[in-house]
């Protein structure tokens, strides 16, 4: 991305505190760079040539980019300057900062107290790599003193931090090497399928819960309660990992800075809430929460980009369409889908791949289950070309099936003979996958060998075997997406999913 839409994107990305701060602070001799930062915010796309003829009027003879790498520079200075007195870390940070530079001018001892203050803030918010850099810094003063219990003290301060600084770094480094363990886990499988997949999440249950109880320090309790969070989400344990959630959440309210909990897992963490709330169909408390953070800014005002406000606006769309679609309501969820894709063209840079996945799938199960199949293989398509096959993967088994149903309900039989006759197919069916899909392909596979006369039978037979991998612990999980029982009873009704006599 070159620095021009860079620029665009970081001033766009300013709250009007933000750029107020910059204004009023900007050199006045330098009016230009001010000229420049106007026209930029009235730019709803960056547009380079209204930004040259600006600078012809000014006769400004230096290039474009040179101007526009200065103003980035200077929109990064005030926004450092004006977050110093909101988040503790840049409160260290500048203080570091101007010592340094008094320091270089010989004027170390104008910034003691600077450093003082910065190394409470550190100790306070556990930053023991920014500790370290006082202490480090701190040796000027040590260099030309003379008072022999003071240098002494000095000494036994920065052996403490060292030995806190390790034992401490050594613990955060081995809960987040968990993390990453759990978090591949969840990429490669979603959840668990086998008995070795279960054991490998239970190794982590007991330890922490223990260590839980415990711990005091606010981000090795984050840490651990993210570690529950992966590992009751791969157990299906939607309960346990509703109160763990709600859990992590509480430390928003606690002490925030001190979990180290960034804008982008505030974000996160709500957006799990969303869905989480969904997987236990507490629709009412889903909705509520919606509700609430609608009314309640407390994160959004912490935090001045509102990005993550629009990231959450987000999710709370998505959800809110997978819980109608959820509750079997398909035709008012079929006309949410055009505002919500309208919504995507509008947000597109915000959105999560997950997410946008997520919508993808909705959109295809509602217009599915409408009957609407040309609709339903477009939204498919648009995902399979679309979407990195890296982000697919959990759902990686479950694409061919995908293409039998839908062109089933399209009655073309000639395509789902060639599917199953394809060297793909048998290829594909030697990895290992979700049972519905290789039930499926039995399926289908025995259907396009009978006659009409006998379909019924072998639905009735398929429907049985579904409802049993439906409850099978490894596999559940995928009906969390789509109901597979439910489309053999709509082919016994001979009627789309959404028109199912449910008493049938």
């Amino acid at each position: 991305m070159k620095k021009g839409q860079q620029l665009h994107e970081l001033i766009h990305s300013m709250s009007k505190s933000e750029k107020r701060y910059f204004k009023v602070n900007s050199n006045k001799e330098c009016s230009i760079y001010e000229r420049l930062f106007d026209l930029i915010c009235t730019q709803s796309t960056y547009d380079s040539g209204a930004l040259r003829q600006c600078l012809e009027q000014e006769k400004i003879k230096s290039p474009l980019t040179r101007i526009q790498h200065h103003l980035y520079q200077l929109v990064l200075a005030s926004l450092a300057a004006f977050q110093k007195n909101k988040h503790p870390r840049y409160a260290v940070l500048h203080a570091i900062q101007q010592y340094i530079m008094l320091r270089d001018r010989g004027l170390h001892h104008q910034g003691r107290q600077l450093l003082q203050k910065a190394l409470k803030i550190a100790q306070q918010y556990n930053y023991y790599g920014l500790m370290l850099e006082i202490y480090d810094l701190m040796e000027d003063w040590i260099t030309e003193e003379m008072n022999y219990n003071k240098v002494l003290g000095h000494k036994q301060q920065l052996q403490d931090s060292m030995v806190k600084h390790l034992t401490y770094t050594s613990h955060i480094a081995d809960l987040k090497e968990k993390i990453y363990e759990l978090r591949l886990f969840f990429l490669e499988h979603n959840f668990a399928r086998t008995a070795e997949h279960k054991a490998f999440l239970l190794q982590y249950l007991s330890p922490c819960e223990r260590e839980l109880k415990r711990e005091q320090n606010q981000l090795k309790r984050r840490l651990l309660l993210t570690i529950l969070v992966y590992v009751y989400y791969g157990l299906q344990d939607y309960k346990s990992l509703l109160l763990t959630e709600k859990r992590r959440l509480g430390l928003l309210d606690k002490d925030a800075f001190g979990a180290h909990i960034s804008p982008f897992l505030v974000y996160a963490y709500h957006r799990n809430l969303l869905w989480i709330l969904l997987r236990n169909k507490n629709y009412a408390a889903h909705q509520l929460l919606v509700q609430k953070m609608q009314e309640n800014d407390y994160w959004k005002g912490r935090f001045t980009s509102n990005f993550y406000a629009v990231k959450l606006e987000i999710a709370e769309k998505v959800t809110q369409l997978y819980a109608r679609v959820e509750q079997g309501h398909y035709r008012p969820a079929y006309h949410q889908i055009d505002q919500l894709w309208s919504f995507y063209q509008q947000t597109e840079k915000h959105w999560d791949s997950n997410l946008l996945v997520h919508a993808l799938i909705v959109f295809m199960n509602t217009t599915f289950c409408l009957g609407k199949y040309n609709e339903t293989i477009d939204w498919l398509q648009w995902l399979e070309r679309k979407i990195p096959p890296s982000d697919l993967l959990p759902y990686r088994n479950m694409g061919k099936i995908a293409h039998l149903l839908i062109h089933d309900g399209l009655g073309a039989s000639q395509y789902i003979q060639n599917v199953l006759e394809s060297t793909r197919i048998r290829l594909y069916r030697k990895h290992a996958f979700f049972e519905v899909a290789s039930l499926f392909l039995k399926f289908f596979k025995k259907k396009i060998n009978r006659s009409v006369v006998v379909e019924e039978a072998l639905l009735l037979e398929y429907k049985k075997k579904m409802e049993k991998v439906a409850v099978q612990e490894g596999q559940k999980g995928f009906f969390i997406l789509f109901n597979f029982v439910d489309w053999f009873d709509s082919k016994l009704q001979d009627c789309t999913i959404a028109a199912l006599n449910r008493n049938f």
